[in-house]
């Protein structure tokens, strides 16, 4: 019914809007006998139908109140008749809409009853009564646009646009209203809705961000003319200030609005609120529950959701499980994660049931955002990030490839399984070999010790059904839950570097990471006897492969920033593979130096730890011999200063253009992102390559990592311009051949 009177009232508005001119009023006149006829009443001869629409449809009993009804009529004619046909469009829309739509919305008489009402007829139910005004009123509306579009003139068809136009945009003020409150109940009720209509989506976040302008900027002006400082400011008073309050609100209102738009955004926000640098902390504290604390199905929904997911449907799942829990343990972008039991050997297991309609809303939002990166492309500078040049399209082609493969468990299993092998860990978090190679060619040890991801189990799994090992843990950025369990200041300095060190791995050895580590995805476990506490890995829908040359030129990188080489610099990055054929090597190189002689890019030595417990028999830096090595390594760098005067600097921007951004490189650039957040949240000294720096040696295998330290000391023999290059050059130029082993 409802959608009925929205019909009726848009056709209302059309055909007001049209008989608003005089030639179409005339149209519509209505000879006096006709409604003499019908309704038994006086009309004026000639007089237009509208006035006698509106004399009718000003009260249902008419018949009983004539004086009143006459003198309304006399009023409504002033403003429908002949001497007021040439009144402007404005004056007859400002008078008729107000008039027919607050008087008559439910629609009340037309014409067509009134001559109906008229005669004797017999009583009919309220229903068909309803039916029949809705009959002749669609009548007479369909006949009378048909007969004002007969000869249109600019003003009606323009007239008709803007009604066209409101109509529209009342309509999408209408279902906005109606999703909100839907929103209210399930914030991600609008995923599907979004993904069918991206315009609605597009409104979505047009309305979103201008509610969030007011909270970005008013905080900032607080700040600027507050007396009281924020810096000088404790906790305490802090948060009592009005610039809190709108920021905390503002965080909030932006979190909300991301879950609200899809999973793609909420994709996003996990992202952000790992960039401490770019928003205020009362943003990060709202976007962090995008992690792990999307809302979820419970009860009836979850046990639905599992039966569809679950290989065998129902009796596949009771076959294999019991003791299924239908509250979810966490909930992300994509699914949820719920407790339960193996029937074949009682262990508990946490089994992932992938949201629904999730293949239909990635459809649909990554094709529009391949046409939005062909756009951009198109732009040439205009899509450079930075300086530097990149293919949106073919970053966004394999940012598709790895999204399809996150809904499908199957890939996340394989990816899982390959994670702890690579590592050496196996259900129970006990060691096993690991089947990764150093760069010597050797197996690397076995991570056991200080990390830890549950095992999967590929059988038992599907494409929307994850079955993996049960690991409790404490979230990497929750400190006060971190402090309840006794996790010190120095155990978190060792956990961001158990992070740094697992990422040296995955770069430079493994050839395959985790792009999502983001503090919803990493755990701290806490062991009840004197162990140290161990990272967990969690959630590997997302992860990237290396080429042999992108992570062997990622570990030259790391080691010419700790050696502070800007020539070795300059050659891992041709190596990576990023800089163009037609680059200025010279000023990439000297922008290296500068920066390292500005201290832009340093290298910190290693803390000191007093606690033996980290000592694990796996750690190649235990021994306070080898840490000196490497600090000595550090401090040799930082007195190799060059001697070239750079007092001029290099322009960034030229520097960058010299660079081309390969695919797999931004995918890593998200991984440091996400990484750093997290261990700045362990360890607010925390850096990368400082971190990694003591596990180069594991990394590269003990011999090739001493035969490259004795090469550096040795470069007049050894160097690009030592010695052994320049016989070799002359072997070369003189035809002769070196002698090969046999």
């Amino acid at each position: 019914m409802q959608r009925s009177l929205n019909t009726y009232s848009m056709m209302l508005l059309l055909l007001l809007a049209c008989s608003a001119k005089s030639g179409f009023v005339e149209a519509f006149t209505t000879p006096t006998s006709s409604i003499q006829q019908s309704a038994g009443k006086r009309v004026t001869q000639g007089a237009p139908i509208f006035a006698s629409v509106a004399s009718y449809q000003l009260d249902e009993d008419f018949s009983n109140n004539g004086n009143n009804i006459n003198s309304r009529r006399i009023q409504i004619q002033r403003l429908f008749g002949k001497k007021g046909a040439k009144t402007s469009t404005f004056r007859a829309i400002c008078t008729a809409l107000p008039f027919l739509l607050l008087k008559r919305l439910s629609l009340g008489s037309s014409v067509a009853w009134a001559a109906s009402t008229a005669t004797s007829v017999p009583t009919f139910k309220k229903e068909e009564i309803l039916s029949y005004r809705a009959w002749c009123f669609l009548k007479a509306t369909g006949q009378n646009i048909l007969t004002s579009l007969r000869h249109p003139t600019k003003d009606t068809l323009k007239v008709i646009a803007y009604t066209l136009v409101s109509i529209y945009l009342l309509t999408n003020i209408v279902e906005g209203m109606a999703a909100s409150k839907r929103q209210k109940l399930d914030a991600t009720s609008e995923w599907g809705r979004y993904a069918d209509k991206p315009a609605a989506r597009g409104q979505a976040l047009s309305l979103l961000m201008m509610q969030l302008t007011p909270y970005a900027i008013l905080p900032s002006l607080l700040d600027k003319f507050s007396k009281k400082k924020k810096d000088n400011l404790s906790e305490t008073e802090y948060k009592s200030t009005r610039a809190h309050k709108l920021r905390r609100r503002g965080g909030e209102m932006f979190a909300d609005g991301l879950l609200k738009l899809g999973p793609l955004y909420v994709k996003i926000g996990q992202i952000l609120s790992c960039r401490e640098n770019l928003f205020p902390d009362e943003w990060i504290t709202a976007m962090e529950r995008l992690q792990d604390r999307v809302p979820a199905k419970s009860g009836k929904e979850a046990w639905d959701l599992l039966y569809d997911a679950a290989p065998g449907g129902k009796a596949g799942f009771h076959k294999q499980f019991s003791d299924f829990d239908d509250v979810p343990l966490a909930a992300a972008s994509l699914g949820q994660v719920h407790r339960a039991t193996l029937r074949s050997s009682g262990e508990r297991v946490a089994i992932k049931l992938q949201r629904s309609r999730l293949r239909d809303i990635y459809d649909k939002d990554l094709a529009l955002m391949k046409k939005i990166a062909k756009i951009v492309d198109k732009f040439g500078k205009a899509g450079q990030v930075g300086g530097i040049e990149q293919s949106w399209v073919s970053i966004f082609n394999d940012a598709e490839s790895i999204l399809y493969r996150e809904i499908d468990y199957r890939d996340e299993a394989d990816n899982a399984i390959r994670f702890a092998n690579d590592f050496g860990i196996g259900l129970g978090g006990v060691e096993i070999e690991s089947t990764a190679k150093g760069v010597d060619g050797n197996a690397l040890p076995s991570a056991a010790e200080w990390l830890r991801t549950p095992y999967t189990y590929g059988d038992l799994s599907s494409e929307k059904f994850l079955v993996m090992e049960y690991v409790p843990s404490i979230k990497a950025n929750n400190n006060e839950a971190l402090d309840k369990a006794g996790v010190t200041l120095e155990d978190r300095e060792y956990l961001a570097e158990c992070l740094a060190h697992a990422y040296l791995r995955q770069f430079c050895a493994h050839k395959f990471f985790s792009t999502d580590p983001h503090a919803g995805n990493l755990g701290i476990e806490v062991f009840e006897d004197e162990r140290a506490p161990r990272v967990v890995f969690y959630d590997f829908g997302q992860a990237c492969s290396l080429a042999d040359d992108q992570a062997g030129g990622i570990l030259d990188v790391i080691e010419s920033i700790v050696d502070s080489d800007a020539k070795k610099s300059v050659s891992a990055f041709s190596r990576m593979g990023v800089l163009k054929d037609s680059a200025d090597l010279e000023m990439v190189q000297a922008k290296c130096q500068q920066n390292y002689d500005e201290g832009k890019l340093k290298v910190k030595k290693r803390k000191s730890r007093k606690s033996s417990r980290y000592n694990t028999k796996e750690e190649v830096f235990a021994k306070e011999s080898e840490k000196a090595e490497l600090d000595a390594r550090i401090d040799s760098a930082k007195q190799a200063k060059n001697t070239t005067d750079t007092s001029e600097g290099v322009n960034d921007l030229e520097v960058m253009a010299s660079f081309t951004l390969q695919s797999e490189y931004a995918f890593v650039a998200r991984a440091l992102s996400q990484m750093d957040g997290v261990g700045k949240s362990l360890d607010p000294e925390f850096d990368f390559i400082s971190a990694a720096a003591p596990y180069l040696v594991e990394v590269k295998g003990t011999g090739k990592y001493l035969t490259d330290e004795i090469k550096k000391k040795f470069t007049f023999v050894y160097g690009e311009d030592g010695i052994l290059a320049k016989e070799l050059q002359l072997f070369k130029s003189l035809g002769l051949k070196l002698p090969t082993k046999e």
